[in-house]
């Protein structure tokens, strides 16, 4: 809980069309950075990105104790890490091209090329869905552009920071990586030991690395998906009317209909839907009822109704992938470049900590959890 997946928050703080730069000067603030407020309202929006980011993906962490307030300091020191890089690059007298700015709209365009409703892509609606957006987030265009502005010098900025910084990745680095890795994998107990010993970090990444190769070297499926949700508050006469929906998919099937027809009319799983339903299982991840089934149907069968926790599937079985094993020339280049931007990230992190240290940054926002805290150290005394 303490990272709080920070792969997730780095990725809905790429994607989160923004905040509202028109807020009033007298708008309440959540924290200075030597003397430049932090919005309320940038704050709040963020977190809402995060939040629902963590509803699709991660619902079980919200459930955790406390997760809102986690969730609210990591949001709070990304907004607080930006503002003193956005300051940083004003300093510097970063320069920022209009033809610059212009990419980068086009690149956040390029995100609204799906549309929602239907789940299809429609690049010649993805002008009024960016401009949509940016009037429910309260942006005009000039305001949003002086937002990318801003993350471009930024860009820049540490473009230049990380060429004096950061040492280019060799191949003997990656290969020793890959060593490392393989250890793990076959349970090497005294070379494992010796890296517990010597680098408990590298050990612990290694773990991870490896954890990951076997997901992807294991036995896989391509099936398509059609998914009805059925939630735990829901009523049981409900539940017993989506059984009966998926049981009236599963014969229209039967009788002809094709699966991905099925898919488009049916299935609540939205976000799959760019993709036709389809998507890829890995043996032993997916929910043991799933699992069972997508590894023991033949390609092109299409499974009865499963019932989860989560609702009722139906699955088409349309590609199926052997277990296999990997080389180091097969990965060598994944592992310069997870390399690479570990290197980066800590160049980052340091650079990020120097301006900290430097700054007047004051936190005004507080939390229930900083309260209960205070309050558990009181009774102990």
């Amino acid at each position: 809980m303490q990272n709080m997946n920070k792969w997730l928050l780095t990725a809905v703080f790429a994607a989160f069309v923004g905040f509202n730069l028109q807020a009033k000067v007298m708008e309440g603030s959540v924290a200075t950075v030597n003397g430049q407020p932090v919005l309320s309202s940038e704050y709040d929006a963020y977190l809402q990105g995060v939040v629902e980011q963590y509803q699709m993906a991660a619902p079980e962490v919200l459930q955790q104790p406390y997760a809102m307030d986690m969730l609210g300091k990591e949001v709070l020191k990304e907004l607080i890490s930006k503002e003193l890089l956005h300051q940083a690059a004003q300093e510097a007298k970063v320069q920022v091209k209009d033809s610059e700015i212009d990419s980068g709209i086009n690149e956040i365009k390029t995100r609204f090329m799906i549309d929602e409703k239907t789940g299809k892509e429609d690049p010649s609606g993805a002008d009024k869905r960016f401009n949509e957006a940016l009037k429910k987030q309260g942006f005009t265009l000039k305001r949003y552009k002086e937002r990318i502005k801003k993350d471009i010098a930024v860009r820049k900025l540490m473009e230049e920071k990380l060429k004096a910084t950061v040492k280019p990745v060799e191949a003997a680095d990656a290969r020793a990586l890959y060593d490392d890795v393989e250890a793990v994998t076959t349970n090497n107990t005294k070379k494992i030991k010796a890296l517990e010993k010597k680098d408990p970090q590298r050990l612990k990444e290694a773990q991870m690395i490896s954890a990951k190769l076997r997901q992807l070297t294991a036995e896989q499926v391509r099936i398509g998906h059609i998914y009805l949700a059925v939630t735990k508050d829901m009523k049981s006469e409900d539940v017993k009317k989506k059984e009966e929906l998926a049981k009236t998919i599963k014969k229209e099937i039967d009788n002809g209909m094709d699966f991905s027809v099925a898919v488009q009319k049916y299935t609540e799983d939205k976000a799959a839907l760019a993709g036709g339903g389809d998507m890829i299982l890995i043996k032993g991840i997916a929910p043991k009822e799933i699992d069972e089934k997508a590894f023991s149907l033949a390609v092109g069968k299409v499974s009865a109704p499963i019932k989860t926790d989560i609702g009722y599937h139906i699955i088409k079985i349309k590609e199926k992938r052997a277990s296999k094993t990997v080389t180091f020339d097969d990965v060598a280049r994944e592992l310069a470049q997870y390399l690479a931007q570990q290197r980066v990230q800590k160049a980052m992190g340091d650079y990020i900590g120097e301006l900290y240290e430097k700054a007047d940054v004051k936190i005004t926002k507080t939390f229930e959890s900083d309260n209960q805290t205070a309050q558990t150290t009181t009774a102990t005394k």
